[in-house]
């Protein structure tokens, strides 16, 4: 009697974890994720590339050491997901650099923008998702006159087409089971309702070099899409969480109900960036992650590469260099 008196509190014990653990956090099926990627510039030498990246005859483009960092922090990235299967993966603009006109690509491995896509895509593919969903970043970066390079790369890894202000892309037939797809597969923004929450995404925001005003252009965000109520979204309704990137640094504000933020990226500065000295051009390196409970709860994981993981620039020792010689 003892001995099952035993088992059957540690079968209650047992069953009380698990009853925490999946039904009270969610997230074994309610919780929704949603992976945020930006900024990717691909082409770029200062930008991750994968290790089987070619040009267009077909040759390798060989890895340096700096080109083995990145990759291994993307891989790092991939592999840190709080959830193992992403439901929304939102790749918030520019997964390419372009052609780069005004540097005459000097800063790009390849100036062509389709094996520049072809990388993209076999980076974007590393991940698991269950719905896609693409943004259009900077026409510097990712058009030729009015042709948007994110559709054929959207098109390519099956995101779910849509249409901004200008009507919805894709439309549910009568039957419910089939639809009628527009030939449009990404615009500038785009609003979307996850458990309940409803999110605003757009590439582009203010951009600040000093840290210390980083979070103005957010909060003016936030503060401005409350007096749009009934025009951004309806009168009754609330913007949950707000996301924006193209500045290359990750910052969030918080107030009551309402999160925003910008998303890190994955290219360290370039000549453009540059132009005005080194102080604030350190960029933050990586993803976000937002897990939407089915309560209501909003939690944001950070995989952002720390000083260890971050790439370093070479640094030339004059004192080592002239010991050395001075002792031959």
């Amino acid at each position: 009697m003892r001995a099952f008196n035993f088992l059957g509190h540690v079968l209650i014990l047992i069953l009380l974890v698990v009853y925490r653990y999946y039904v009270k956090k969610g997230r074994s099926t309610q919780s929704r994720s949603v992976l945020f990627l930006s900024d990717m510039h691909v082409g770029s030498i200062y930008a991750v590339r994968s290790p089987e990246a070619r040009l267009v005859d077909g040759s390798e483009v060989k890895m340096n050491e700096f080109n083995q960092q990145l990759y291994d922090i993307w891989c790092w990235c991939r592999d840190s997901r709080e959830s193992k299967n992403t439901d929304l993966l939102v790749i918030n603009g520019e997964p390419i650099d372009g052609s780069n006109k005004k540097s005459i690509s000097g800063e790009t491995w390849t100036p062509s923008v389709q094996m520049q896509l072809n990388d993209a895509e076999r980076l974007i593919r590393m991940y698991n998702w269950r719905d896609i969903a693409m943004t259009r970043g900077s026409r510097y970066h990712v058009t030729v006159d009015n042709t948007y390079h994110e559709e054929f790369l959207a098109k390519e890894l099956g995101c779910v087409p849509y249409s901004g202000l200008f009507g919805q892309a894709q439309q549910t037939n009568n039957d419910t089971k089939s639809y009628n797809i527009q030939p449009q597969y990404t615009d500038f923004y785009l609003w979307c309702i996850i458990n309940g929450k409803r999110f605003s995404i757009c590439h582009h925001v203010g951009y600040n070099k000093t840290e210390l005003y980083r979070t103005t252009a957010l909060g003016r965000e936030m503060a401005v899409m409350e007096f749009a109520k009934g025009k951004w979204y309806p009168n009754d309704g609330n913007v949950d969480v707000i996301v924006r990137s193209h500045v290359h640094y990750y910052v969030q504000v918080r107030f009551h109900k309402q999160i925003a933020l910008t998303t890190p990226c994955w290219k360290l500065p370039d000549e453009f960036q540059l132009r005005r000295g080194l102080g604030g051009t350190a960029v933050n390196i990586g993803s976000i992650e937002i897990i939407v409970e089915p309560n209501g709860k909003i939690e944001v994981f950070e995989h952002i590469a720390d000083a260890v993981k971050y790439p370093k620039p070479y640094e030339i020792n004059f004192d080592d260099r002239w010991n050395n010689a001075i002792r031959k």
